[in-house]
């Protein structure tokens, strides 16, 4: 998954989808999602180093059109500060839940990259 955003920008929000799975209790996960805390990552792909680390992040709920049920989005919204070096990083999302059943890393089945373009624009 590759998420674009440019140097010193603070838009578009990143957003990951928290996807049904297709088993028949993603409604009782979409429950405990809202009690927990999220944090965000970003670690630089070349040197390892962490540019985020561990900030608490939130989630937007989202009323789809169709009469499905609910979304839930993972969403983290970058400053100026964080953006301020073009490069390639990989962002992970921890949710840990608050009744101790445990902390889950996503995305699961691929990884997040952050490309922060080098940008000419000047407001």
């Amino acid at each position: 998954m590759e998420f674009f955003i440019n140097k010193n920008a603070t838009l578009n929000k990143l957003k990951l989808e928290l996807i049904k799975d297709g088993r028949n209790d993603f409604q009782k996960f979409h429950d405990k999602v809202q009690n927990a805390n999220i944090y965000f990552t970003m670690t630089d792909v070349i040197t390892g180093v962490k540019k985020i680390a561990k900030k608490l992040t939130t989630i937007e709920q989202v009323v789809p059109s169709s009469c499905v049920g609910d979304e839930f989005f993972l969403v983290y919204q970058f400053n100026k500060k964080e953006t301020s070096v073009a490069g390639r990083y990989v962002g992970q999302f921890e949710i840990v839940f608050l009744d101790d059943s445990g902390t889950l890393i996503v995305p699961i089945h691929e990884n997040l990259y952050i490309n922060i373009l080098d940008s000419d624009i000047r407001k």
